[in-house]
């Protein structure tokens, strides 16, 4: 539906995801029958909006839409036909604001089914997409009122788009403003500007602006401008000239009511005076904040001639010739010309019956248009570029081609170098999302009046381009942007190709959900247990950016996050041996603040499982105490899904995920363990993490000897961090061989929404800290896949199905290995990594999951390879002798060396090999990533014999 939904020109889109949304059966109701009293059906276009909707569903596939009016159900997404089937209400929340309310839609359900769905009491939309078509663009009556608009005034919902903003979008001038200061090419321009109401800009070479408080000023700067530009034959001026280097130029006018080819007409660089009466006849029709425009007029690039098409081929066969000749001859080209031949009977009628008439080759008109829209993390993203062809000289019987990409259009008029395509296509992207960049910090500064409301946001834009040609080269012009009220175009090529579908709008409708996300999750009261290491600070800044009150529960009183929290509660609950004790504390410490908590979570592998009997305590969603259990404690993961023989039917059984893997307590333990297990084994500990207290041993007396120095460091302090108030006995494990990945998992009420691969270098010895790091996976998609769904399988055999969950993983000759479940989202680093390659934050997924909200989330494409690499104490230690070492890191990352920094805790580490500092570098091109990685360590010299960064790399490679 979204897809097409230019071509539905839908009045209304409403997007709702606060409830559940069912499944579709022949049962849930009959076609539907619209009533003759129905006052929807009196409103223009109401019949032709729901047919348009029937064949789109038609030619996807989908069933047609059910009436299900009598036993409405829930739905996620809602197209409403009819203004008459919304209603506004006083916000609850937000004073001043209305809340926009469903009465009836058409509901979008699981699988693209569809039924009609009247509501009492109405449901409330939390993002709403105005989709109106060309034919309701935002326009002025004689008063300056604007029109046609009052439904999406005023909303507390997030909204795309305002009247305001599609002024900002569809103003040729302040666009061409804006994106030629990021370095795109436009048409040179001379402006004259009646009243200027807009942010001052500086100035560029490619736009010049003349600006006037009265029309008969403007008229005395017109004449005197265009008498003294290039437009007309420039004589002897000391004042400076514009000129325009085109035989022809474009006169216009520019602002939200002119459409980009309304009004325009194409002159004769000598014709002066013609061109200053074209500019005086809008003068009378431009009001304040408009403006004229006289641009240069580009010829479109025209297909390649038939000689033409083949003069590369005999230029090939020429130069092989080349090496053959001798001193004194040559190479020659001639014409070859065919021998007449006897005509046959049916050819001497078919000259006389089906001769053709002889058509003139008329000039055509490339029209390219990109379409970009604002991702879920405010990034500019190309959704697609189609284009289309007309007649220079109008519409003359034949009507424009239909709509097909630029690669196919540019092959079959003869420009078929397919590197020169690809450069072409780069560029139009580049110069696409740079103007979208260009338009998302323009309305950075713009008021919450002046973007016409405190939720409205520009969040796609069209991007018209023209193409000429110059010197056997294509050189694209950005002439204007369009706003979302002309929709995104649907090609044909996709009702064919149904591994095509979703894939052009999936970005934006990922970026609605997202938006309707942050509007549900604002002002909502979390109760957040355990504030973790340093790492975990970003918790606080994402709870500040959603606006979500965060109640921080801490045994440290001094813990950084007390100044980040909205409200605070200290209780030592260090001795996990009594957490249920502690549960019923901190429940009873909730209550007394006498506030409502929407949701409880924690963010560290400690305190899971306290947090899962808090919730129980205070009746909030959670998984179960036993399924936490199961997990956290890694021996107790192993032999339970190891004892699972019959799992789901259509997946392979969870115990080929695991290995032999035995608790050991006494030496006699151990020796049972080593005899069922044998070596190489992996000593480890129950309840550790990145890596403490892990060793390999190869032999008995190995084994031995490590796992009496655990039980002896276990009773002091030198694993103090280890021990954290658990009984924390250690357990032998088969080793698993082959490379390590981590698998970062977003499931909602049991069904897996998204899974995150990377792959991890070679373990740092003796405590297997990680060395090496790149996302996303360089895997092969079949081999990635069995990763994601081992993960998958092995959280839900264990009872989690409520959460963003963290698991390492190995790939061995006989598939996927689970190595331990870390029931919390994955830390460090990952959160941004995540963010940065997918647009997707798993903080977010958190808090929402928290509230019992279903995250509306898929795993994208990436967008490229974000590498890290981490470095030991000792490493880091010997970098900081280096007197310039911050001054050198900070200027790695000013010039986009290195995209983030992450330093460790190296307090009470300094004898251990584990991971203190972190760098890492973000490029479309892996590489590229790679290459400034190795450069950056050793300018900051983390790399050594010792340490060798550029092998870490290659491992991953």
């Amino acid at each position: 539906m979204q897809r097409n939904k230019d071509t539905l020109k839908a009045p209304e889109a409403v997007c709702e995801n606060e409830v559940g949304c069912q499944s579709y059966n022949e049962g849930d109701g009959p076609h539907v029958h619209w009533e003759e009293s129905d006052p929807a059906l009196q409103e223009e276009g109401l019949s032709e909006y729901y047919s348009s909707l029937q064949q789109i569903l038609l030619e996807l596939g989908l069933p047609e839409t059910r009436d299900r009016t009598a036993t409405p159900r829930a739905g996620h997404v809602m197209l409403c036909l009819s203004s008459s089937w919304l209603s506004k209400a006083p916000s609850q929340k937000h004073l001043g604001l209305f809340s926009l309310l469903i009465h009836k839609a058409v509901t979008f359900g699981s699988g693209g089914c569809t039924n009609l769905d009247t509501f009492q009491p109405p449901r409330r939309a939390s993002y709403f997409l105005s989709s109106l078509g060309d034919h309701s663009m935002p326009h002025e009556a004689e008063n300056g009122q604007v029109l046609g608009t009052i439904t999406e005034e005023d909303l507390d919902c997030p909204t795309c788009g305002s009247p305001e903003l599609t002024r900002v979008v569809e103003d040729v001038l302040l666009t061409r403003q804006l994106v030629a200061q990021r370095g795109i090419k436009v048409p040179p321009t001379l402006a004259f500007a009646f009243r200027p109401n807009l942010k001052s800009l500086p100035p560029n070479t490619q736009v010049t602006v003349v600006s006037a408080q009265e029309k008969e000023e403007l008229q005395k700067a017109m004449l005197g401008a265009v008498e003294e530009s290039g437009v007309k034959e420039a004589q002897n001026s000391e004042k400076p000239q514009f000129c325009f280097l085109t035989p022809q130029v474009m006169v216009q006018p520019s602002g939200a009511k002119w459409c980009f080819r309304d009004n325009v007409t194409v002159h004769q660089k000598s014709a002066g005076e013609e061109i200053l009466q074209a500019a005086l006849g809008l003068l009378p029709k431009i009001q304040q904040g408009e403006s004229i425009l006289i641009t240069a007029s580009y010829d479109s690039v025209q297909p390649l001639k038939p000689w033409k098409l083949q003069q590369s081929v005999i230029f090939k066969a020429a130069l092989g010739l080349l090496p053959k000749i001798q001193q004194g001859e040559s190479i020659l080209i001639t014409a070859s010309y065919d021998s007449v031949q006897p005509l046959k009977p049916w050819k001497l009628q078919q000259s006389v019956i089906f001769k053709e008439p002889e058509v003139s080759r008329r000039k055509l008109d490339l029209h390219i248009r990109a379409t970009v829209c604002r991702s879920a993390d405010d990034q500019p993203q190309l959704m697609q570029v189609v284009c289309w062809v007309n007649r220079t000289e109008g519409p003359i019987r034949s009507s424009p081609t239909v709509l097909q990409s630029l690669e196919v259009t540019l092959q079959d008029w003869g420009f078929t170098k397919q590197d020169y395509l690809t450069e072409l296509q780069q560029l139009l992207k580049q110069w696409a999302e740079a103007a979208m960049q260009g338009i998302m910090d323009y309305q950075s500064q713009l008021s919450s009046e002046e973007r016409g409301g405190a939720t409205a946001q520009i969040d796609f834009i069209g991007v018209e381009f023209a193409l000429t040609q110059h010197k056997d080269r294509l050189h694209p012009f950005l002439l204007s942007l369009t706003s979302h009220h002309r929709g995104i175009q649907s090609t044909a090529t996709q009702l064919l190709q149904p591994h095509q579908q979703g894939s052009t709008v999936g970005p934006l409708v990922q970026a609605m959900c997202h938006r309707a996300h942050c509007s549900f999750i604002a002002d909502k009261t979390i109760l957040y247990i355990g504030g973790g290491n340093v790492n975990r600070l970003i918790v606080f800044q994402s709870a500040k950016k959603y606006h979500i009150k965060i109640i921080l529960v801490d045994c440290n009183s001094s813990h950084p996050g007390f100044a980040l929290a909205w409200k605070t509660l200290h209780h030592d609950f260090s001795d996990h041996t009594q957490d249920e004790s502690h549960a019923h504390i901190i429940s009873k410490m909730v209550r007394d603040l006498n506030v409502i908590v929407d949701g409880c979570t924690t963010f560290n592998c400690d305190t899971v499982i306290l947090t899962s009997l808090v919730c129980k305590e205070l009746g909030l969603p959670s998984d179960g105490f036993e399924a936490l259990v199961t997990a956290k404690k890694k021996s107790h993961s192993h032999r339970h899904l190891g004892g699972i023989h019959h799992g789901l039917q259509h997946l392979p059984n969870p115990s080929l995920y695991v290995v032999p893997c035995l608790p050991v307590d006494s030496e006699q333990e151990l020796e049972e363990a080593m005899a069922q297990v044998g070596f190489p084994a992996a000593v480890k500990l129950e309840q550790s993490s990145g890596g403490m207290g892990v060793k390999i041993v190869e032999n008995s007396l190995q084994c031995q000897q490590h796992f009496k120095s655990l039980k002896w460091d276990l009773k002091g302090t030198t694993y103090h961090m280890i021990n954290k108030g658990f009984k924390n006995e250690p357990f032998l494990m088969e080793f698993i061989s082959g490379p390590r990945y981590v698998v970062d998992l977003v499931i909602f009420q049991g069904k897996l929404l998204a899974a995150f691969v990377s792959d991890c270098g070679p373990p740092g010895l003796s405590y297997f800290f990680n060395t090496s790091h790149i996302m996303p996976t360089c895997l092969c998609p079949e081999k990635e896949t069995q990763l994601a769904i081992a993960a998958y399988q092995c959280c839900l055999h264990c009872g989690l199905k409520n959460g963003v969950y963290n698991l390492d993983m190995k790939l061995t000759e006989t598939g996927p290995k689970l190595i331990e479940i870390n029931p919390r989202p994955g830390g460090g680093y990952l959160p941004s990594w995540i963010k940065t390659v997918y647009g997707t934050d798993i903080i977010l997924c958190t808090f929402l999951i928290a509230c019992d909200v279903h995250p509306h989330i898929w795993t994208p494409e990436p967008r490229g390879y974000v590498v890290g690499i981490s470095s030991p104490v000792f490493q880091h230690v010997q970098a900081l002798e280096n007197p310039s070492f911050p001054v050198i890191l900070k200027a790695l990352e000013e010039n986009g060396i290195i995209n983030s920094i992450k330093v460790g805790d190296m307090k009470n580490k300094i004898d251990f090999d584990f991971s203190s500092f972190n760098i890492t570098s973000f490029s479309p091109n892996k590489d590229e990533a790679f290459h400034r990685l190795i450069a950056a360590s050793k300018i900051l010299d983390l790399d050594s014999e010792k340490h060798p960064v550029k092998y870490f790399l290659d491992f991953i490679k």
